[in-house]
């Protein structure tokens, strides 16, 4: 199909409504006058529109190809395409009084013919919508257009963790106990609601231009509340979440699992932070939800050797196989991360002193398991050890005139006096001729 001349063009915007008139008008009034008499190509003009805000990149798309309707649902214009996945499409849209910009989640036409799917999306949609918290995306409302399905969600200007990892690699240690800490605070006020996420992953964690965390999607939410039983067991789906961030029992069943599915789920997530990739990274589906059941991970200092060890253990304790033994709360996350941060004990390099100084004096990060010679010593630093038998961190400055190097220096032991030797060898003499004497006596009698 060929691209519509700039008069045609013009008639499909007008007819889609997306732009006033008055608005239109003097939009091409500016165009005209810098154009001085010239005839305007239709990339120009395209070019304006865009340059002006009246239109959207998107929108062009559209109406090049000749398409001038689905522009709007309901009170709402729809402005660019955000995203999709297998339960939705998401679009940036602008309400037509007030201006505002929402975050639009339209539901698959296919499965509206589907009564327990579209059940589902409004008693869950209702449920995530009652959730009012600043680490919580907003569900504002939960509309119908003839025969679309639709939620009003804040929108957030801002990127997700997972295309935050991908673009610029693991995040400080910081920044990684903050961002988990501020999820864990969202997830608390969703856990009292008797609402389970069970799709917590990097890529449903938004960061906000402010640095701040805003829990996204609440699609696959567990609805726990006495008085009414979430139709996602009627609906009976196999598993529901992603396989990288899955727990144990979520992968049995994903019905029957707690508040503690949510906590496995955001430490595989502050893995995924520290580390630059999933908990199980290799194998299929199927293998990687096995790993989750029956492995553990490689330890994150494999690819942070200068991982605080605290932050380590509270991943680890997150990511225990058994409910039981990991975080019983979020509220005990919050906690000791906060505790954490305040403390500046995951300050880079504060809580791991693996720094050493090479041969031109410049320093380099190596792992500590690199220090070691290949003979081991099982010498143990007694200076370097509180009275609870865990090492105290070594100062940044060593002392030589204070403390000993690696090599120990063993003191000088004076030579025994030059008669010592003689002396014991004619005494051991003596005591073996008496012997004799005394045996051969003995014999003669």
């Amino acid at each position: 199909m060929s691209e519509p001349s700039a008069k045609s063009f013009l008639k499909l915007l007008e007819r889609s409504g997306i732009v006033a008139d008055v608005a239109l008008k003097e939009e091409l009034g500016k165009l005209s006058a810098k154009a001085a008499g010239r005839k305007v190509s239709t990339d120009e003009l395209v070019g304006h529109l865009v340059d002006s805000g009246l239109i959207t990149k998107w929108h062009t798309d559209k109406l090049l190809a000749g398409k001038y309707k689905g522009f709007f649902l309901g009170k709402y214009k729809l402005l660019r395409h955000l995203g999709s996945g297998g339960m939705s499409s998401v679009y940036l849209a602008q309400h037509k009084i007030s201006e505002q910009y929402r975050a639009i989640k339209v539901l698959p036409r296919k499965k509206v013919s589907d009564k327990s799917y579209l059940d589902r999306f409004y008693l869950e949609g209702r449920a995530a919508a009652s959730l009012n918290h600043p680490n919580v995306v907003r569900i504002y409302d939960i509309c119908q257009e003839k025969d679309t399905h639709f939620m009003v969600m804040e929108y957030v200007k801002g990127d997700d963790l997972y295309n935050v990892v991908t673009a610029d690699g693991a995040v400080a240690f910081e920044d990684a106990a903050k961002y988990t800490a501020q999820a864990a605070i969202g997830l608390e006020h969703a856990h009292k609601r008797e609402l389970v996420h069970r799709d917590i992953k990097p890529a449903n964690l938004l960061l906000t231009q402010d640095k701040d965390i805003k829990i996204l999607d609440l699609g696959l939410a567990l609805v726990n509340q006495d008085d009414s039983e979430s139709l996602t067991v009627l609906y009976n789906e196999k598993v529901m979440g992603t396989a990288d961030y899955l727990s144990p029992e979520q992968a049995v069943n994903s019905h029957e699992v707690d508040s503690r599915a949510d906590i496995y789920s955001l430490g595989c997530t502050l893995y995924y932070l520290l580390t630059g990739h999933p908990p199980f990274p290799k194998g299929t589906l199927a293998q990687r939800i096995a790993m989750h059941q029956s492995k553990e991970p490689a330890d994150i200092r494999e690819s942070r050797p200068d991982c605080p060890e605290i932050l380590v253990d509270v991943c680890k304790k997150m990511m225990r196989k058994k409910p039981e033994e990991r975080y019983q709360n979020c509220h005990e996350i919050q906690s000791v991360l906060f505790k954490m941060l305040d403390d500046g004990s995951l300050k880079e390099g504060a809580a791991s002193k693996s720094n050493t100084t090479s041969s031109n004096g410049s320093n380099s990060s190596v792992p500590a398991a690199v220090l070691v010679d290949e003979k081991e010593d099982d010498s143990i630093d007694v200076g370097a050890l509180d009275f609870t038998g865990s090492k105290k961190p070594s100062s940044a400055k060593s002392d030589s005139t204070k403390r000993p190097s690696s090599s120990v220096r063993r003191k000088k032991t004076k030579s025994p006096p030059k008669w010592v030797l003689p002396a014991l060898i004619a005494f051991m003499f003596v005591v073996l001729v008496v012997v004799l004497s005394i045996t051969s006596y003995l014999i003669q009698q």
